[in-house]
């Protein structure tokens, strides 16, 4: 038997179907020749799709359900624990409510059909690019000249490709002096 809990509140329902989705960005990296090379460019949050039915004699519960997902902190919607098999199978712990939330009668079988979607809040790449920290700004020297400023304006209009062979650039080491 499947189940969705957030936070202390059991969605009610039956015949839950929930299904997990993360698009996974990546960008041509062959430039003008037939390569098929692609450099990652993160990992987005989760959705966490869910699929219910909800009797007509149970309208109570389908305004709580509404109210849970109509709260907010703040400006923004409340970021509920949740505990669904799935979702905590891909690693998905807390998300909010996003989207349309749709309700449909099934007036022949006296029910609702209700979908609605939960994203990801920090999500598992997030937290270890918060981790990270930024990064500060490597100043290089030309000519005994130290370059700062400057290189902060080439920094930021490398593409995502420049930035990963940089980044192994740096990882590798400085040129060794002969």
């Amino acid at each position: 038997m499947s189940f969705l809990i957030l936070d202390d509140f059991t969605v009610p329902g039956f015949g839950l179907n929930v299904s997990v989705n993360e698009q996974l960005k990546s960008e041509d990296a062959s430039g003008e020749s037939s390569s098929t090379a692609t450099a990652k460019k993160g990992n987005k949050g989760k959705k966490l799709e869910v699929r219910l039915s909800l009797r007509f004699k149970h309208a109570d519960e389908l305004r709580q359900l509404m109210r849970v997902a109509e709260a907010t902190e703040g400006k923004d919607g409340k970021v509920y624990t949740i505990t669904n098999d799935t979702a905590n199978a891909v690693g998905m712990r807390q998300g909010s409510f996003t989207g349309n939330i749709k309700v449909d009668e099934a007036e022949n079988l006296r029910l609702w059909e209700i979908s609605f979607t939960l994203t990801e809040h920090i999500s598992v790449p997030e937290m270890d690019e918060s981790r990270q920290g930024a990064k500060p700004v490597a100043t290089q020297k030309n000519a005994g000249a130290a370059v700062g400023g400057d290189e902060e304006e080439k920094e930021e209009n490398l593409s995502s490709f420049e930035r990963v062979l940089k980044q192994l650039n740096e990882a590798i080491g400085p040129e060794s002096e002969q």
